[in-house]
């Protein structure tokens, strides 16, 4: 599981109520257990459970709201309409005392290494930038309005190399630094 990929909700945010009350009603918690096993639309729902189609899809709303509920993919019903299909969501949801500390830490990694990505490869593009200036050798003494010369149509493929250079480089270091903090933390 990547430690990312959870959602976070203080203890004082109005979901953390809405979730203990889910949790807490037998409809809401047949309507969940019914959707762990395949996704179904409401009213598959509804005609399974024997539940009035209403109570269905406000349950379904609110687990939606909370993370409980995704929505699975979409079908076409008998009058050629879309009818959504729901199922559990597999997303852990944390709930955490006295706010999101934690949450907020992550945040700050991603930030910094976001930051320390962009700084590498904007290096790396100068430096390949650097290099392909002092291997132009002699400046350009004639030039025509028809034809290029071999420099000019060299160093547009050149710039290119250096961007795909710098952005190869934002990716592995991202990557790498990412991996890292995953362990860390």
């Amino acid at each position: 599981m990547n430690l990312l990929d959870y959602e976070v909700i203080d203890i004082h945010d109005e979901r953390t109520k809405e979730l203990a009350q889910i949790l807490s009603n037998e409809k809401a918690l047949s309507i969940l257990r019914l959707i762990e096993e395949k996704p179904r639309s409401i009213s598959e729902i509804s005609q399974e459970l024997g539940i009035p189609i209403s109570t269905v899809s406000y349950h379904i709303d609110r687990m939606l709201k909370v993370g409980l509920v995704e929505v699975a993919g979409k079908k076409y019903g008998r009058r050629l309409q879309e009818v959504k299909l729901y199922r559990a969501s597999s997303k852990p949801i944390l709930i955490l005392p006295g706010g999101k500390k934690e949450h907020r830490t992550w945040e700050k990694l991603r930030v910094i290494n976001l930051a320390v990505s962009a700084a590498v490869s904007m290096g790396v593009y100068l430096a390949a930038k650097l290099l392909r200036e002092g291997s132009k050798g002699q400046s350009e003494t004639v030039r025509t309005l028809t034809v290029k010369t071999a420099p000019e149509v060299s160093k547009t493929s050149t710039d290119w190399a250096a961007i795909l250079i710098s952005v190869l480089t934002f990716i592995l270091v991202f990557g790498v630094l990412e991996y890292r903090f995953r362990k860390l933390f």
